[in-house]
């Protein structure tokens, strides 16, 4: 019976371990669902548009909030706004 007992115990943990595997799982998929439909709803935030990089950890980025454009220099330790930008025109440019 000592055998049967020791089988019983292992088979126990198994399956406690497959539990607590599944509901973290599930628990993972949950937090990650309800992040993603809080950033989809809000329609608010800001949305990188393009970037360009300028070498040695330089970049230009234009950032979007609402209906606003800006253009950003981003360097190590530093970020500046460089220019608020027009939206864009009937022709799909945008005007500096």
């Amino acid at each position: 019976m000592g055998q049967l007992e020791e089988f019983s115990q292992i088979f126990r943990v198994i399956g406690f371990l497959g539990i607590l595997a599944c509901l973290a799982y599930l628990l993972n998929r949950f937090v990650s669902s309800s992040q993603l439909s809080k950033s989809t709803n809000s329609g608010k935030g800001i949305k990188l548009g393009e970037t360009r990089s300028l070498g040695n950890k330089q970049f230009l980025v234009v950032a979007e909030y609402d209906s606003h454009k800006f253009l950003l220099g981003i360097s190590p330790g530093r970020i500046e706004r460089l220019a608020k930008l027009d939206p864009i025109d009937s022709s799909g440019a945008d005007q500096i």
